[in-house]
């Protein structure tokens, strides 16, 4: 009997364990998603600096310099002084005495915290960190972070923010390193903590550099479902390498001495005095001074880190090379270089060959139509460039490197119209770039005049969410939704209004006629958000109507003060957005008149030259 019974339990274990499992099956299917893994680009992870007791002292997002003076040694006062005064006397003799070394010894005072040890480690308490957990196990601080440089609320809200990871990494770091701490993170921390056996990677800017060498160094790892790049820089970008390589337009030298240098986002006073003291060296020194900064820059940042390196496109490595990574002591690390070199020459094969092998689906989303610098005015210094006026880019990476393959002409310019003609070419409604080779074109999508910061573009990410749940295949599937050759939308401004009008809706002081204008206002402003196909003219006076109202609102309730600031915690309302236009301080604007006098005369007197030059040429 008692064995009868032993047996009948076993029996009824099993099958309740079966029937678990099967329901446990049921519910997984159910639920099943595939995590998603972010590869932030340049700017997006943020790193810390600690002292010997681990209390954080300072925190970046791109280059930190080291103001704490206190903390200067004698040699690094040393160092200071020597570039201090070497300038003063190539000031006072009109003659670039500065050495190259001089200028790396100052770097090296400035940039400590992105300085390597000989085994590779910092030479301060510096962590770029990687958190083992989903975004759901984020400190306030992190997650507040990872929200405002990776918006995706939508994705979070489809699969959970369980199955939403960050690989983070900083600029200034090893190339290889990067790559194999991704698949160090792919394989011990995602893929434990969620079960699953594949990621989604979706690599932003910069970060499509490590995800290639990641694929490089893991050829078969058989781990990625999915690449969703966003303006990924597969190939590089040819104004970096003008950058390292101090290859200017030549046209750069002479626009420091005219308006031209406004084009970089200064104001018109600053740009005069620019003007006026761009002369003080003959532009001969000038060149010798930059080249130098610029030499020893890269020799002091950017060569011990390599990541940077892989922003180099591939024709035009061996040119870097030759210039940077000469000698023995670089042997390692132009072996490693020239690996990713090659790597991102045979970018294609590899695609293909994880397409084909593990079913890997490819997806890019990219910008067109605008030189380097020529779009939102934060990059407006790569005009100075040589390869500025000769590209077709979202302002800082070329078509042909965010949407791998694809051929163009020069932003603003178009293909021959014999060339159109042809049917097997693709040419965008401009005319200047041509979808018909890239690598993938099916799962290639183009926005007009896109902007390379896009976390102001709810509609190229979104495109990208979507990509990740499984609601869009291919751009044959989604015309009505993400039309090829969409717009630009640019919601930073309206975002902001719209936050603004939820305080001022809390405030409680609006009669029941303005509480509903408001609240019109801000549904019209989320319908265009809505709305998947971008219309510019639309979005502009969208904006401007939110801007209009909450202007009057701010001045009809007297909003703009420092008690609403106090009562809410938040200076939105204090914005010069709504507040009537000021008269300008007087005597900013004679000084802005008589310094751009004084430019203009300047110039016309002693040309695009130092004063220096004109005076050799008269004496």
């Amino acid at each position: 009997m008692k064995l009868s019974k032993k047996i009948i339990s076993v029996i009824l274990c099993v099958i309740m364990v079966f029937t678990m499992s099967a329901v446990a099956m049921t519910a997984n299917a159910k639920d099943d998603v595939t995590p998603v893994v972010f590869i932030p680009g340049i700017g997006q992870s943020q790193t810390y600096k600690y002292d010997d007791e681990g209390n954080e002292i300072a925190s970046w997002n791109m280059l930190h310099v080291n103001t704490d003076f206190a903390s200067f040694s004698i040699i690094d006062w040393v160092k200071m002084i020597r570039l201090v005064a070497g300038l003063v006397v190539t000031i006072a003799v009109q003659r670039d005495v500065v050495s190259e070394n001089t200028i790396k010894g100052a770097l090296e005072v400035l940039f400590v915290d992105h300085l390597r040890k000989d085994d590779g480690s910092f030479v301060n308490n510096v962590v770029t960190p990687n958190y083992p957990c989903p975004i759901s196990g984020y400190n306030e601080d992190a997650r507040g972070i990872f929200d405002r440089r990776i918006p995706c609320q939508a994705l979070v809200d489809e699969i959970g923010e369980d199955n939403v990871y960050c690989y983070n990494y900083s600029i200034f770091s090893n190339t290889f390193e990067n790559a194999e701490g991704l698949n160090d993170y792919i394989e011990d921390v995602v893929l434990p903590q969620t079960g699953s056996d594949k990621v989604i990677l979706v690599p932003m800017s910069m970060g499509a550099s490590v995800v290639n060498n990641y694929l490089n160094l893991y050829p078969d790892a058989g781990r990625v479902e999915k690449i969703i790049s966003v303006v990924g820089a597969w190939q590089g970008s040819s104004v970096f390498a003008d950058l390292m390589l101090a290859d200017f337009d030549e046209n750069a030298p002479d626009m420091v001495y005219t308006d031209a240098i406004q084009q970089i986002g200064v104001d018109a006073m600053t740009g005069s005095l620019i003007n006026i003291a761009a002369r003080i060296l003959p532009k001969q020194e000038v060149d010798n001074l930059l080249y130098d900064i610029i030499s020893a820059f890269v020799k002091t940042l950017i060569v011990p880190n390599t990541s940077l390196i892989s922003l180099c496109p591939p024709d035009r490595y061996e040119e870097f090379a030759d210039k940077y990574l000469q000698g023995e002591e670089l042997a390692e690390t132009k072996a490693q270089t020239d690996s990713y070199a090659k790597a991102q020459r045979e970018l294609k094969e590899r695609l293909e060959y994880q397409q084909e092998k593990y079913g890997t689906e490819l997806y890019f989303i990219a910008g067109y139509n605008l030189g380097f610098g020529g779009g939102s005015g934060d990059f407006g210094f790569f005009k100075f460039f040589e390869t500025q006026d000769s590209t077709n880019s979202d302002e800082v990476i070329e078509i042909s490197s965010t949407a791998p393959g694809t051929s163009y002409v020069p932003a603003g310019t178009s293909f021959s119209d014999e060339y159109k003609a042809d049917p097997s070419h693709h040419v965008s409604p401009d005319g200047s770039i041509d979808t018909s080779t890239a690598y993938f074109e099916k799962t290639t999508w183009y926005f007009n005049k896109q902007y390379h910061e896009l976390t102001n573009n709810n509609i190229a990410l979104n495109l990208a969410y979507d990509i990740a749940m499984n609601k869009v295949k291919s751009i044959d599937d989604c015309k009505d939704t993400y039309p090829q050759f969409n717009n630009v939308r640019n919601l930073k401004k309206l975002n902001r209004y719209l936050g603004d009008a939820e305080q001022v809706f809390k405030l409680g002081v609006l009669s029941a006629e303005d509480d509903a204008a408001l609240k019109k206002a801000v549904a019209d402003a989320n319908a265009v958000i809505a709305n998947t196909i971008i219309d510019p003219a639309t979005d502009d006076k969208t904006t401007e109507n939110m801007r209009s109202i909450m202007a009057e609102l701010v001045a009809k309730y007297d909003l703009a003060t420092e008690e609403v600031k106090e009562q809410l915690d938040y200076d939105g309302l204090m914005r010069g957005d709504y507040k009537p236009a000021s008269e300008p301080d007087k005597t900013t604007v004679v000084l802005t008149s008589v310094l751009g006098a004084t430019a203009k005369i300047l110039t016309l007197i002693f040309g695009k030259k130092g004063f220096g030059d004109f005076w050799s040429f008269i004496f």
